[in-house]
């Protein structure tokens, strides 16, 4: 009994002390800021990077704490932020206003549907029928889901889709050098970017190919190579797990096969992968698929000894900037954020088994 009532108290100061920490280090106008660096473990260059992607992603981590005061505060900065940020029609870029790369990278479905997600959550009010209308629009004839909101050469009836499109126009020449010089096309259409899609609008008749797609790729065992931004086959695990747990019983076909994966790549010290946000990605991945054994517990207790005193966890890359991986993408922040969701699922896991 006392084991037990030691681990609730380290488990809710830890949740405590990553909580200050996220408000402690949380922008004024509630952004988060992330690095690119050129190495996943991040131990090298290092840049700041104002994005409006690491604050949708760290909003969303903590909902599972929302009823928590200061909680509340960094969800309720983090909406007015993302909301301050957002384009016509309800869509968002990767970028904040004020980057110098706002104008060049074009606005983008992982984007809105994350951004999204989060504030209707939040309850905040954007027009989610016309982002909804829109998103559905950008599909190939596979029914699958494309990427960017950009021109592409394909008969397109939204008439917000030609007008945010036609602003390519303003920086011809910077798009062109853009999508010759960076790892992407116009016609991407990447499994991570489908699942959070599928994650904001639901289920639905023009959803349902990203469900048989998406079971066709861990099938196949082709996880390692079916997004070009998230290489980290445990980052796809996370966000496929997110539908499953909001209800699409489809993944339940996939489900056992995406667990054991994810247990083969527990350590002796009860870590996941490399790190303490692979770790936490495991974590919630199999609390959201209905498991519950031993090897989560190991999996806490390595997350409240690696967690630092004043709340953080290491820095480390959740997602690239190509299949190259010659940049990759995190902070402490957004390593906190999924740290704090994994504790918290797991909190509420034993308070009511």
């Amino acid at each position: 009994m006392s084991d037990t009532k030691n681990t609730k108290e380290k488990l809710s100061n830890a949740i405590t002390l990553g909580v200050e920490y996220l408000l402690d280090h949380q922008l004024p106008n509630g952004e988060f800021l992330l690095y690119m660096s050129g190495d996943e473990a991040m131990k090298g260059w290092n840049i700041p990077q104002d994005t409006v992607f690491s604050a949708a992603l760290i909003g969303n981590c903590l909902l599972p704490l929302r009823k928590q005061d200061k909680v509340q505060q960094i969800l309720l900065n983090t909406a007015h932020f993302l909301h301050y940020q957002m384009d016509k029609g309800g869509t968002w870029n990767y970028y904040t206003i004020l980057h110098r790369l706002r104008n060049l990278c074009p606005l983008d479905l992982d984007d809105t549907s994350c951004v999204s997600s989060f504030l209707e959550k939040m309850e905040f009010k954007f027009p989610k029928d016309l982002n909804k209308k829109l998103i559905i629009d950008c599909r190939r004839n596979d029914g699958l889901f494309y990427t960017w909101i950009t021109f592409r050469f394909r008969f397109n009836k939204n008439i917000r889709y030609w007008y945010l499109v036609s602003k390519e126009l303003k920086y011809l020449i910077k798009s062109l050098v853009f999508w010759g010089k960076f790892e992407c096309s116009r016609y991407d259409v990447d499994a991570v970017v489908n699942a959070n899609i599928l994650y904001y609008i639901g289920k639905r008749k023009e959803t349902l190919p990203i469900i048989t797609y998406l079971i066709k790729i861990i099938n196949e065992n082709k996880e390692n190579d079916c997004d070009k931004w998230y290489r980290n086959v445990l980052t796809v695990y996370y966000f496929i797990s997110r539908n499953f747990n909001m209800g699409i019983v489809e993944f339940k076909e996939i489900r056992s096969s995406i667990i054991d994966r994810i247990l083969i790549k527990q350590k002796q010290d009860g870590s996941f992968g490399e790190s303490a946000l692979d770790t936490a990605l495991a974590i919630s991945s199999l609390i959201n698929f209905n498991y519950n054994d031993i090897e989560i517990n190991q999996g806490i207790n390595f997350l409240l000894k690696t967690q630092y005193k004043n709340g953080n966890w290491d820095r480390r890359g959740l997602y690239f900037g190509g299949p190259k991986k010659l940049s990759c993408f995190g902070s402490e922040e957004l390593t906190t954020g999924f740290c704090l969701e994994a504790l918290a699922k797991f909190k509420n896991l034993n308070s009511t088994t």
